[in-house]
């Protein structure tokens, strides 16, 4: 097993610090986790890791783990946090894997930004209403009876009711881990304000939707729903035990992620990478993106660019994955070639 790289904290648009970590080398994909997922626990991760070989970086979410607790939480912080992993991790171009409750910033900040190019959305929720989930709900009641005993039931409804598991030291670790504040703060947002219907539409990321039908946790229709909304998609079904290894999924999970990476780190197109646009390409760009373009020619690192030009790290990313995309090259080292061989062409 890749061992775990230091803990590292991003901070997040509202000030609060994420906790973030990496696995691996090579081509990053980042992974966003479910609720109850944190960097220690991983139990959902191993699905990716058996899936890519190369750099999984992944967080805690606000309220949980070593992130910040007693923070505000809403769709939009929780979109802002990933943004801020993904900058402090230095990636430009994301590629995301979101599990189960991570479908929502996913999602949120894929139809916002143009720097999300590829999604795996693995049990995704779409819009979780007061009629929906009964069973879950039966159990967040038991959080204002004995925070212990809420986590001893979700565990076990998690595993499977009737399995044979020892879930005691998870519930121990879950009770030091998190806090029955933010635990009711966060379903606040998941039971009663999440709706993905406005924000689908809006992405324009490829994107590998999974769904087990078997799978109790999440509504039998959230898949399909999700699916019928993001343009591009491919959705894949399956049935069986829910923790079972599947090589079927695997291997397309595989596919989508690792065949289309090029070696800066980002993902190409489908079918290759796009035709470079010739000179008149300075024409769509934007006089900020120009001076963004100038100071990466230079070699100079998002963290200097926006140092230089008085920026956020996020604000140099968003407008360097701009220019990516009406250029038609794929990284900030086809964009410095493309702008070196089209100098004398440029708008002044």
């Amino acid at each position: 097993m890749t061992a775990r790289g230091p803990i590292r904290y991003a901070t997040s648009r509202d000030g609060t610090r994420i906790a973030w970590t990496s696995w691996g080398t090579g081509p990053s994909v980042i992974f966003v986790p479910p609720w109850s997922e944190t960097i220690e626990s991983g139990f959902v991760r191993t699905g990716l890791r058996r899936a890519f070989g190369g750099r999984i970086v992944s967080y805690d979410r606000r309220g949980f783990g070593l992130s910040d607790w007693g923070v505000e939480h809403g769709l939009d912080q929780y979109a802002d946090d990933l943004e801020a992993v993904a900058d402090a991790a230095g990636i430009d171009l994301m590629t995301l894997y979101g599990a189960a409750a991570g479908t929502f910033e996913s999602v949120v900040l894929a139809a916002r930004s143009p720097r999300v190019k590829k999604m795996v959305l693995v049990e995704p929720a779409f819009r979780v209403g007061r009629d929906d989930l009964t069973t879950q709900k039966s159990l967040y009641a038991l959080l204002d009876h004995d925070f212990a005993t809420f986590w001893r039931a979700f565990l076990q409804f998690a595993i499977g009711w009737g399995e044979a598991a020892d879930i005691e030291a998870w519930v121990r670790y879950y009770v030091s881990a998190t806090n029955p504040a933010d635990i009711r703060a966060m379903l606040n947002v998941l039971l009663d304000r999440a709706d993905l219907s406005q924000f689908a539409p809006l992405v324009r990321a490829e994107c590998l939707i999974l769904h087990n039908v078997d799978d109790p946790m999440m509504p039998p229709t959230a898949a399909a729903d999700l699916a019928r909304l993001i343009p591009n998609h491919r959705l894949i079904l399956k049935s069986g035990k829910r923790w079972a290894k599947d090589d079927a999924p695997t291997r397309e999970i595989e596919r989508f992620l690792t065949s289309e990476f090029d070696e800066g780190g980002g993902p190409s197109v489908r079918g290759g990478p796009r035709k470079a646009r010739g000179a008149d390409g300075w024409k769509t760009l934007t006089t900020r993106e120009i001076e963004v373009l100038d100071q990466a020619v230079t070699g100079a690192t998002n963290e200097e660019i926006a140092a230089a030009l008085w920026l956020s790290r996020a604000t140099v990313a968003r407008h360097l994955a701009n220019v990516y995309t009406k250029l038609g090259v794929r990284n900030r080292v086809e964009a410095s070639a493309w702008a070196n061989e089209h100098a004398r062409d440029r708008v002044q």
